[in-house]
C-alpha cells in the first residue's frame, strides 16, 4: 500500500472533560488537553477523512464526560450511566496516553497511523504534559492476563480493537463464548456515512441515527 513520508504530519488538537479514579478512591473531575500527530497512509481521501473522523469521534463523543478508572478502584460503579473507561492501571497520563495511543491505532487502522499521543491535564499546577510515541505497547498486559482466561470473545483487550470498547466484558467459566455481547456499530456507520454507503436524511435513504453525529470534510 502506498504510503507518506512520517517526515510530514497532521496535528488534531482537542480536549474533553473527564473523572478520574485514583488508587484511594479519590474521584478528582479533570479537564484534558490533546494533541495528537498523526500521518496519512492512504492516497484515498475519503477513507483517510473517515478514519479521522473516527478517531474524532472517540476522543470528543465518548471519551468526554467518561469516568476513567482501573480494575482496583475502590468505587461501584454498577449504577454510573457515564462511559466507564477502564484502563489496566491507575489512569495517570503515562497510563492514558500509551493506553489511548492504542486505541486510536486500532480504529484509524491502515489508513492513518497515529504517531505520538499528547496529554496534559489542566487543573493541575504546573500543568504537565505526557507524549506517548512508541510503535509497541509493552506495558500494557496481554489479553489473558486482563480477562483472565484463555479465550475470550475477541482477540484483543479494548485498547487494541477498532470499536467504542472503552473496557471489556465481564467472562467466567460458565460463559457462552459462541455468542458475542451485542456491541455499539457506531464506527462502522461512521465510515459507511463517509464513503457514501449510507445517508443521514430520511428521504428516501437509510436513516442513520449517530448520535447527532454529522460528518465533516477535513
Amino acid at each position: 500500500m502506498e504510503s507518506y513520508s512520517i517526515n510530514s504530519y497532521s496535528t488534531f488538537k482537542s480536549e474533553f472533560n473527564a473523572t478520574c479514579l485514583q488508587a484511594d478512591a479519590m474521584m478528582l473531575s479533570d479537564v484534558f488537553e490533546l494533541s495528537i500527530d498523526f500521518a496519512w497512509l492512504t492516497p484515498d481521501i475519503a477513507k483517510g477523512n473517515a478514519a479521522f473522523l473516527k478517531m474524532k469521534y472517540f476522543v470528543e463523543d465518548v471519551l468526554h464526560q467518561s469516568i476513567f478508572t482501573h480494575k482496583n478502584a475502590q468505587i461501584n460503579l454498577k449504577n454510573i450511566s457515564n462511559k466507564i473507561v477502564m484502563f489496566p492501571y491507575v489512569p495517570t497520563n503515562d497510563i492514558i496516553a500509551m493506553t489511548l495511543h492504542s486505541k486510536l491505532n486500532a480504529i484509524v487502522g491502515e489508513d492513518l497511523d497515529v504517531l505520538t499521543f499528547t496529554i496534559a491535564s489542566k487543573s493541575r499546577n504546573p500543568i504537565m504534559s505526557y507524549t506517548y510515541a512508541d510503535v509497541e505497547y509493552p506495558a500494557l498486559p496481554e489479553l489473558k492476563e486482563w480477562v483472565g482466561f484463555d479465550k475470550y470473545w475477541f482477540m484483543s483487550p479494548w485498547w487494541g480493537r477498532a470499536d467504542g470498547d472503552t473496557e471489556d466484558y465481564e467472562i467466567n467459566e460458565n460463559s457462552d463464548l459462541t455468542s458475542p455481547p451485542e456491541r455499539d456499530t457506531i464506527m462502522d456507520e461512521i465510515e459507511k456515512v463517509v464513503m457514501g454507503e449510507l445517508e443521514l436524511q430520511s428521504e428516501g435513504g437509510e436513516v442513520v441515527d449517530i448520535s447527532d453525529w454529522k460528518p465533516q470534510i477535513i
